[in-house]
Order: structure tokens, then C-alpha cells, then sequence
């Protein structure tokens, strides 16, 4: 069984490199020609605290993928899903599968292309940046875990992907899992408007009610139990940011994706998937400022935290006088 990666960059990339040096047989394809060059010329190097290794793997852009495709594992930034679900639309065989190792509520634009019976999904939380073409830093090791859309019994087809993939644990909740995400997610967004590392931003006393804050705000909308990972625990906040801190003390990768696509990359983030995907005030007051710091009109600052920060004690501070929330 060939298993192609759909996106080989961080995420995508470090999968792929394990997978190769356990003996599986795996193609990448990447819309990034300079990363598919260098990975053809000099092999795909991972770096980091974890392991230091480089493996060779065939490599390819969208323009040379197979006609024919058994397992696909789509590890692209939230906004190009569609693109890559394009991809899969007419070589996936009709026993083929796909599984979703990205950030976000991204299976719909995979259903679509090849039917729901069809795609599997992933909760990943471990740490990894591409460095430059063809060099990616994993920086830590954290919750994998695979399972079927639907809540119910691990399947044989789950149990296949969890064989092959580093770290991997079926579940029968995955969905659980990325709502998790989501709630912490929501508090990499918030600290991606500063300069501060993950870590600073969480122990910060002075942001600490926003942080639990937008957790709260996106946990008041989620359809399932949501489980717990990596210190993140839904019913006990403030015991995870401290847990989170220390979790995230302990990786390489100090700053989140979203930073580095603001600030290194200087690139799309996902905000507008994730403003599809989550409501309340505060979330939306966080996408404000990504936009304005994608479009020029801000710099990743503490001033931007600071306003954050000022908002949500506005809100709350609302909450609470005799007149009940402002409109």
C-alpha cells in the first residue's frame, strides 16, 4: 500500500519521514516547488530535540500526482483543503480512504470530493515548522489520536492508519478531540497577535482572563464530550494553562504556526476557517486583528494582547452590571 501525503510540510512532512524510516512505502506532494526540489535532491532532514535524521522520499507537485490513489493523508493549512480535496476527487479508488491530519473542522470540503464514507480524521498536537525547503524542526512530541468521523467503535480501517503513523492511538471520540483543539487553539490565536512565545503568553497573569476566556467562549458551543490532552483539561481551565505552559516549556517550537505565517512566512493564516467554524465576540475580536496584521495595518505586538485583554474585562465587567450584557 502506497500512502501519499497530500501537503509534506510540517506536519505532513514529519509524518512522512518517520513513516519512511519505519519502511512504508509513501509519496509527498507539496505545491511548494522549492521544498519538492530539495527534497528530491537532499532528502527530507528532521531536525530537533526529538531526532535528527534525513530520509530519502519520492517527491512531487500536484501538476505530477498519480492517476491512481489508495490512501491519502491531506496535511495542508485549513484554507487550501478544497484545493487539495480537488486532487483526490478523481484518483482515489473506490476502496481508497483519506485521512485529515490538520488543524480545524476541515472533513466537509473532503466529503464532498469523495464521499463521507470515505475520510477518516486526526486530532495532532505535537510541534513541528518547516525550516527551510526540504528541512523541518519537529520540536516535541504530543496527542495523536485517529479515528472515524462518527463517535463509535475503532475500526479495522482506523487500526490500519494507526499501524503506520508515529504516536498514533485510535479513538472512538476524535471529534472530542478536535473540539479540544479548537478551546486551545483559540488561546495560540489570542498570543499569535503579540511577539510573545506560546508559554509566556499562557503564564502571563495579566492575560490569563482572556485566555481562559476564549477557551470558555468556544467550549459553550461544542456538540460532543471533549476530551482532554496534553494538560488540556475542558472542566479544570486554569489548571491547563498552567499545565500548558509547562508542556509547551518543553518544545522547541516556541511560537505557534500562526505566528510564524504572520511574522516568518509572512503568509494566509486559517482565521477565516476558523471564523466559520466559531462564534462569540471574542473570537471575532481576535480575527480583527489577525487581519489587520495580515493586511499590514498592525505588527505582532504585546500593545495587540493588551487590547485583547482590555476588551475582555469590558465584556465582562458588562456581564455583571445590573443591566445585563451590552448589545
Amino acid at each position: 500500500m502506497r500512502y501519499v501525503f497530500i501537503g509534506g510540510g510540517a506536519i505532513g512532512g514529519t509524518l512522512a519521514a518517520h513513516m519512511i524510516r519505519a519502511g512504508h512505502d509513501v509519496l509527498i506532494c507539496d505545491a511548494d516547488v522549492a521544498h519538492v526540489e530539495a527534497i528530491r535532491a537532499n532528502g527530507l532532514h528532521i531536525e530537533g530535540p526529538v531526532n535528527e535524521f534525513t530520509v530519502d522520499v519520492p517527491a512531487v507537485t500536484p501538476a505530477e500526482l498519480p492517476d491512481r490513489i489508495d490512501r491519502a493523508l491531506v496535511a495542508v493549512k485549513s484554507l487550501h483543503t478544497a484545493e487539495a480535496a480537488a486532487l483526490l476527487t478523481d484518483r482515489l479508488t473506490p476502496e481508497g480512504l483519506v485521512l485529515s491530519v490538520q488543524n480545524g473542522l476541515t472533513a466537509d470540503h473532503l466529503i464532498r470530493a469523495v464521499g463521507r464514507a470515505r475520510v477518516l480524521s486526526s486530532f495532532v498536537n505535537f510541534g513541528a515548522d518547516v525550516m527551510a525547503p526540504g528541512r523541518i524542526m519537529q520540536g516535541n512530541i504530543g496527542t495523536f489520536r485517529v479515528g472515524e468521523l462518527d463517535p463509535g467503535p475503532i475500526t479495522d480501517r482506523v487500526r490500519e492508519f494507526v499501524s503506520i503513523l508515529p504516536y498514533a492511538e485510535a479513538t472512538e471520540n476524535v471529534l472530542g478531540y478536535l473540539w479540544g483543539k479548537e478551546a486551545y487553539g483559540a488561546m495560540l490565536w489570542a498570543g499569535a497577535v503579540s511577539d510573545l512565545s506560546i508559554a509566556d503568553s499562557l503564564e502571563d497573569p495579566r492575560y490569563r482572563p482572556l485566555m481562559l476566556a476564549v477557551a470558555r467562549e468556544v467550549l459553550a458551543q461544542v456538540p460532543v464530550p471533549v476530551e482532554s490532552f496534553d494538560g488540556f483539561v475542558p472542566d479544570d481551565l486554569e489548571g491547563s494553562l498552567n499545565r500548558l505552559v509547562e508542556f509547551n516549556r518543553k518544545s522547541a517550537k516556541s511560537h505557534s504556526g500562526i505566528y510564524r505565517d504572520l511574522v516568518v512566512r509572512k503568509r494566509k493564516t486559517e482565521i477565516d476557517e476558523m471564523l466559520r467554524d466559531l462564534d462569540g465576540p471574542i473570537f471575532h475580536k481576535i480575527g480583527e486583528l489577525i487581519h489587520d496584521i495580515e493586511q499590514g495595518r498592525r505588527v505582532c505586538e504585546v500593545a495587540n494582547l493588551d487590547e485583547l485583554a482590555a476588551y475582555v474585562a469590558d465584556l465582562q465587567k458588562a456581564d455583571q452590571t445590573p443591566e445585563g450584557p451590552r448589545p
